[in-house]
């Protein structure tokens, strides 16, 4: 049986982060943010609406890590270097639905809701707690990004690694 007051609680949570990133911008289409790291790594965030009605707007969230270089003539632009080989997919996409009339932000695979429990094993092999799950990565990152990270005014010129 799954935790209802829990999963509901972290989609009001996640909701309110989402309006505290956007806030001030909420006319935009899409959202950059920087989050600084050592090196030369930085993440980036960007959230872009997908579709948008009444009661609800869906949001594609990708979350990526890139190297970039500060260019010695524009101290604002950022060139961009190819990205260290790594093992495994460090960009991460979800899509988000909000739901405005009841405060809550929860992970969506496009079309697909996911279910709050699933039997274990399964041939997805998905997680019994799978919906919690996703949606507490979404509230890690969020509150990493409202923590540490930089809203851009603008789209930048660059591209995930």
């Amino acid at each position: 049986m799954p935790d209802l007051s829990s999963l509901q609680l972290l989609g009001e949570l996640n909701f309110r982060r989402i309006c505290r990133l956007i806030r001030t911008q909420e006319e935009c289409d899409e959202w950059h943010f920087v989050v600084p790291t050592t090196g030369m790594i930085e993440s980036r965030l960007t959230l872009e609406i997908i579709n948008r009605s009444r009661y609800t707007t869906q949001l594609s969230f990708t979350f990526g890590q890139g190297v970039f270089n500060q260019s010695s003539v524009d101290q604002n632009a950022f060139i961009k270097r190819k990205a260290p080989d790594l093992l495994f997919d460090h960009n991460v996409t979800m899509t988000v639905c909000l739901y405005h009339d009841v405060n809550i932000a929860e992970i969506t695979n496009g079309h697909r809701q996911y279910k709050g429990v699933y039997p274990y094993p399964n041939d997805d092999m998905l997680h019994k707690d799978e919906k919690i799950r996703l949606n507490q990565q979404l509230a890690d990152l969020l509150e990493l990004c409202l923590k540490h990270g930089h809203r851009q005014n603008q789209k930048p010129s660059y591209h995930l690694a």
